[in-house]
């Protein structure tokens, strides 16, 4: 394979320059003020308010979500591939309703391909993702075809640098280093996670507000969170721009088998500079690697890809399968288990 990695050049249209600017500092932090915006992107106040406002409109943003580390406060994810069958959109609707209400589930996507549901759920142990398995199985057995479950033992959420390319982040990507050490937290903790969980630019007024608390002790929390890694990213969502712009959103699934080290960076360098790439995950069960990625809807960008990645493993790939994701129901880092405090 050649030294030099090919690299997927995507434009996207309709977002100027001072779009971009505003898209990599949101990206950067999305819970970052509008004045420090301002400042960085050469902008005034104003005039970032009303283009935020209007990427919010044209459905290029649609929020901004705190991504929270639940392993350190005591819980495991696990995603679950499911297929259905003779099921009609009434009958779909249904179970989507009845798995976006489960308190353990953090997020469930619509896919074509090898599976028509991914969802992640949040638990303690195998023995309660086995237990909830077994109960949803009971409960939609007549429209459950199979399904997988894998262990996440690790979850990266990455920058979307194709949205404000060519500017280029302050640094370049780099895997955090994730502690396994599970650490305490309060039930006001809990309660500042919840709200900010699918809110992550709720002002800080408004959340001592809402959980009668004096700022400075609220600030106190909030800084005790973030230090901790707790809080991991403060996010914006733009699944539904993406797609707007002409983008296909892929789940894209790898078995493998043990790899050199020096191949598995090759595959992780590759993987992090490919400006689409927005999750990447290390699970252990049916597959090793998983990762979502935005392409324009050509099979030649899939393609080359998917042949990158052959060249980079070699033999080690044992097989891969994919799916496209239609929708997404369900997307957040606070469930309504993770309420339930268990030292």
């Amino acid at each position: 394979m050649d030294k030099e990695i090919k690299k997927i050049e995507i434009p996207v249209r309709d977002l100027d320059i001072k779009d971009r600017r505003i898209l990599r500092e949101l990206y950067d932090n999305g819970r970052v003020s509008f004045s420090a915006i301002a400042k960085k992107a050469g902008l005034s106040t104003e005039v970032v308010n009303y283009r935020v406002n209007g990427l919010i409109k044209k459905g290029v943003l649609i929020g901004f979500n705190t991504v929270i580390d639940v392993n350190r406060i005591g819980w495991q994810i696990y995603f679950v591939y499911m297929r259905l069958r003779n099921v009609d959109s009434d009958k779909e609707n249904e179970i989507i309703n009845f798995l976006t209400n489960h308190s353990n589930a953090a997020q469930l996507i619509r896919c074509i391909g090898n599976y028509d549901f991914i969802l992640k759920f949040f638990v303690r142990d195998y023995t309660e993702i086995n237990n909830i398995m077994k109960d949803i199985e009971a409960r939609i057995k007549p429209s459950l075809e199979k399904y997988t479950i894998d262990f996440v033992e690790e979850e990266h959420p990455i920058p979307f640098p194709f949205l404000y390319a060519p500017i280029k982040p302050d640094e370049n990507f780099k895997f955090e280093k994730i502690s396994k050490k599970r650490t305490s937290v309060s039930e006001t903790d809990l309660k500042i996670l919840r709200l900010l969980a699918n809110n992550a630019r709720m002002p800080l007024t408004e959340i001592a507000k809402k959980l009668e608390l004096p700022r400075e002790l609220l600030r106190y929390h909030l800084r005790k969170l973030e230090k901790d890694k707790i809080i991991r990213k403060y996010r914006p969502s733009a699944w539904l721009g993406t797609m707007s712009m002409g983008f296909v959103w892929f789940f894209v699934m790898l078995k493998i088998e043990k790899l050199d080290p020096a191949v598995k960076n090759t595959l992780f360098t590759y993987l992090l500079n490919i400006p689409q790439m927005t999750y990447y995950y290390n699970t252990i069960g049916t597959y090793d690697i998983c990762f979502e990625i935005r392409l324009m809807q050509t099979s030649s960008d899939l393609t080359n890809l998917l042949r990158e990645i052959r060249n980079i493993l070699k033999n080690s790939l044992k097989g891969h399968e994919l799916s496209i994701i239609l929708r997404e129901d369900k997307y957040t880092y606070f469930p309504d288990c993770v309420m339930n405090i268990q030292n």
